[in-house]
């Protein structure tokens, strides 16, 4: 995203032609409201997409706690843009529930809040309950849950929340087609990670996202559907 004045730009956030993007005003959101603001404005089925753009915000942080909410965000507002459904307090209550989760969970409970974020998407748009009748329900909120935590525990080097972000978002696009129903579209571009210089400990090239590598990189997420 282009933060220079270019006398053409619109915010990428809230869509306002002010010559900058993000405008004025957004550029002072915190991270939640920076969600909020792009995931009821964009018509976007890449979730991939939607979550790059948001990350861009110049006040997102490199790492923590507002990415669980971001993944949870993007899923539910690709879903609601693909279907055509009424996303509008799904959206709210991912947020909510994802962003429960507190910063530094990832590293020392034994399960990633990127994955956990991702059935967090699903219960969500399911409406699951404990109930018996809610169990199919349950049962794929907790397969793309599983997917995704596979997909985080094949990683080596340092923990990255960008890494995660987008290596989850990449399984939930193919689990929401296979098994949803719900195609979403991939990243429009080659996730060519834009944070490398800001990590103190990015993993470089051993990363599949870094850019040296991003255009054809052998590695990319799998999805194994269970029955």
């Amino acid at each position: 995203m282009d933060y220079l004045n270019t006398g053409e730009a619109r915010c990428a956030l809230c869509g306002t032609a002010a010559g900058t993007s993000p405008c004025a005003a957004c550029r002072e959101l915190d991270y939640r409201d920076a969600i909020r603001a792009h995931c009821t404005r964009t018509r976007s089925t890449s979730p991939l997409d939607i979550a790059r753009t948001i990350m861009s915000h110049p006040r997102f942080p490199l790492a923590g706690q507002a990415h669980h909410p971001l993944v949870a965000a993007a899923l539910v507002t690709a879903w609601g843009n693909a279907t055509g459904a009424d996303a509008g307090a799904r959206l709210d209550a991912a947020i909510e529930k994802a962003d429960s989760i507190p910063g530094g969970f990832c590293a020392g409970f034994g399960a990633d809040a990127a994955a956990i974020a991702c059935g967090i998407a699903v219960s969500t748009i399911e409406g699951t309950t404990i109930k018996a009748e809610h169990a199919a329900g349950r049962s794929r909120a907790h397969g793309l849950t599983g997917q995704a935590m596979l997909h985080i525990a094949s990683g080596t080097g340092n923990r990255c929340c960008k890494r995660s972000v987008y290596g989850v978002l990449e399984v939930a696009t193919a689990y929401f087609d296979a098994v949803l129903g719900v195609p979403l579209a991939p990243s429009s571009a080659p996730i060519a990670c834009p944070f490398v210089d800001r990590n103190k400990l990015c993993n470089r090239e051993r990363c599949r996202y870094h850019p040296a590598g991003a255009s054809g990189h052998a590695e990319r997420a799998r999805l194994v559907v269970v029955p």
